[in-house]
């Protein structure tokens, strides 16, 4: 017997891939199914990293295994959580605006609107926030065409591979378009300068203001702020063994 449980996804890269590994994992076990709640910013962001496609095969679609976007019939889905249809929600990534909005009460996206429903049904919520300790942490950028690499070839060779169409010309330069992005990396290869960068790391100063409300979050009833993905899996593996 599987398990239901929901995933929350939000416009956060940091542990992204992190978090990917450890669904992918307890979902080809088979003890878990997992209905996805992904918000238009996740959605960008996962098609951006390459990973929608492990996505739909992690949610493929059947019952409790959807992937429920930020729409209309996705906010009537999160009265699942009243039913108490998910024995967990886990919500990671967590961006530092959707931990804001959570302190404060406000259920204005799908995946905040969901975390309220789970609270209301008495579903617990698992958390990892992406800013929780002071300094910096370091992240991944996406897709970018250096202008100083860029040689403005006529036609761009970048810009003819992409299969999605994504690199787009303006006044002579590639300029690439996030939203079309799916991470295939066809323009790094057709790029012979250099000119096409993905994955360059970024150190990002955590604010004080975020830190303190990943603080109040730990103080809100029925939430529990995990530091890493990796607890997921032991959460996961607690659910099953008290599970009747």
């Amino acid at each position: 017997m599987s398990i239901p449980i929901a995933w929350g996804i939000t416009g956060a890269s940091h542990f992204l891939y992190e978090t990917f590994d450890v669904m992918e994992r307890m979902a080809n076990r088979g003890v878990v199914k997992i209905t996805t709640y992904i918000s238009k910013p996740g959605v960008l962001v996962v098609k951006t990293y390459g990973l929608w496609d492990k996505l739909n095969q992690i949610s493929n679609g059947k019952y409790l295994q959807e992937i429920i976007t930020d729409s209309e019939r996705g906010f009537f889905l999160t009265g699942r959580f009243v039913r108490k249809i998910y024995k967990a929600f886990i919500v990671s990534p967590a961006t530092a605006n959707t931990v804001a909005k959570v302190v404060h009460g406000i259920a204005d996206s799908l995946v905040t609107s969901a975390i309220a429903q789970a609270q209301k049904g008495g579903v617990s919520v698992y958390i990892v926030p992406t800013d929780q300790q002071e300094g910096f942490i370091e992240t991944s950028l996406l897709y970018r065409v250096d202008e100083s690499l860029c040689k403005r070839c006529k036609p761009c060779p970048a810009a003819e591979r992409c299969p999605y169409g994504a690199i787009v010309i303006r006044e002579g330069l590639p300029v690439i378009d996030l939203a079309s992005c799916r991470n295939c990396k066809a323009c790094i290869s057709a790029c012979s300068f250099g000119a096409i960068k993905s994955g360059e790391k970024a150190k990002i100063r955590m604010r004080r203001v975020d830190l303190e409300n990943v603080r109040k979050l730990k103080e809100m009833e029925g939430i529990t702020v995990l530091s890493h993905p990796k607890q997921i899996e032991g959460v996961l593996e607690s659910l099953l063994s008290n599970y009747p």
